[in-house]
């Protein structure tokens, strides 16, 4: 099956592998989609700061404050800090509670893909 993350493959390869995971999960385990499209989510953060040059905090190195000093740094627009927020929340949910819905996969999966395209827009060669 190909997956609409294949894109992101050449250059960021764990991107497209927590993207087409998340895909693939969509359907039979939600729950593990949810995890995976937060985990993209994550990766990205993780990809930017070290492509920024921007060291990881030596404390309080959590997601929600690794996106803080993105968004501190200027280098999210709001769209974006707004789909990190949604994926961080929803792999939390999913993770910690056990929460799954195949409606909330469909649209994570759909906001994970557009963070990705962002990503490659905004950090990619084309």
């Amino acid at each position: 099956m190909n997956s609409n993350f294949e894109f992101l493959e050449g250059k960021w390869p764990l991107l497209a592998s927590h993207g087409g995971a998340a895909e693939k999960y969509i359907y039979n385990d939600s729950n593990s989609c949810l995890i995976k499209s937060g985990l993209f989510g994550e990766a990205v953060v993780h990809l930017m700061l070290n492509s920024d040059g921007i060291p990881e905090p030596k404390e309080d190195n959590t997601h929600a404050n690794r996106i803080k000093i993105l968004k501190n740094e200027g280098l999210l627009p709001k769209d974006i800090d707004d789909i990190l927020y949604a994926l961080r929340i929803a792999r939390n949910k999913a993770a910690h509670d056990g929460y799954e819905s195949t409606e909330q996969a469909m649209i994570f999966v759909e906001l994970a893909y557009k963070l990705g395209v962002w990503f490659m827009q905004t950090y990619g060669d084309s």
